[in-house]
């Protein structure tokens, strides 16, 4: 069975992408980054495209919402 896929967000570096895609697999949601340039073609621009599963859409956008910065020890 193929599950349709969706987008959920996209980014214009790779160093955002990898950690919203790494905070999603930390939560169990199958996801890819979708590098929607044309560097092949010398084209730059329409950067990486972060899809998760249809089904996970709205799950995967709370993740990525959730603020954890209140939760960081900082050493002094």
């Amino acid at each position: 069975m193929n599950t349709p896929w969706a987008n959920l967000t996209v980014f214009d570096a790779l160093a955002p992408a990898e950690i919203a895609r790494g905070r999603l697999l930390a939560e169990n949601i199958p996801c890819v980054l979708m590098d929607r340039s044309l560097l092949r073609l010398g084209i730059v621009g329409d950067g990486i495209e972060l899809q998760v599963r249809e089904a996970d859409l709205e799950r995967a956008r709370r993740v990525l919402a959730r603020d954890y910065s209140g939760e960081l020890e900082l050493e002094s």
